[in-house]
């Protein structure tokens, strides 16, 4: 009985993934802004989801809020983007300016080097699993200015889980498993 309860421990998957389930996010208060942690799964292999990571010019057509990306400057294993994105109620579209570091096709890692935002850094995970890609996602943001930090956490909160299943959509037809 034990032997057979060994190997269903060591045949059973470090966890199942569920491809239909909604993106898991966390948010909480961090200094004078906030931080956010989010996981999904997606039915397609890690090239394809990071080829719709890396896709910086394809942003504006899929990734809710943003409205343009451009790559500034680049080397080995790292770039320079410049993203607009769509502000909070009643402001100004905000400027991103960050560097990526780029492990592929398993980690896009990214720090704050200008732009409208006092504090931007984080990574995105892509981890193999049976069927498709784990993604997870870390983020610690604070706005520059008088932007209250509950409104910061409130929008990223709210627009982490379209994100998500927006990379999903764009993931899966790269994959030929979607809409194109």
């Amino acid at each position: 009985m034990r032997l057979i309860f060994l190997l269903l421990a060591v045949a059973t998957p470090a966890f199942a993934a569920n491809f239909n389930a909604t993106p898991q996010v966390s948010v909480r208060a961090e200094g004078d802004g906030g931080a956010a942690s989010a996981s999904v799964d997606i039915a397609a292999p890690p090239a394809a989801v990071w080829a719709a990571l890396t896709d910086c010019a394809g942003y504006p057509r899929y990734m809710p809020g943003v409205l343009s990306c451009k790559i500034v400057s680049r080397g080995p294993g790292w770039e320079v983007r410049e993203q607009k994105i769509r502000g909070l109620p009643l402001m100004k579209p905000l400027t991103n300016v960050f560097r990526a570091d780029l492990t592929p096709p398993s980690r896009f890692s990214f720090h704050r080097v200008g732009g409208d935002w006092k504090r931007s850094e984080g990574e995105w995970r892509l981890t193999a699993i049976p069927g498709g890609t784990h993604v997870t996602y870390e983020i610690h943001v604070a706005m520059a200015g008088a932007a209250p930090a509950g409104l910061v956490r409130s929008s990223v909160a709210s627009g982490l889980p379209r994100s998500l299943e927006a990379l999903r959509r764009e993931s899966l037809a790269r994959a030929g498993k979607g809409p194109q």
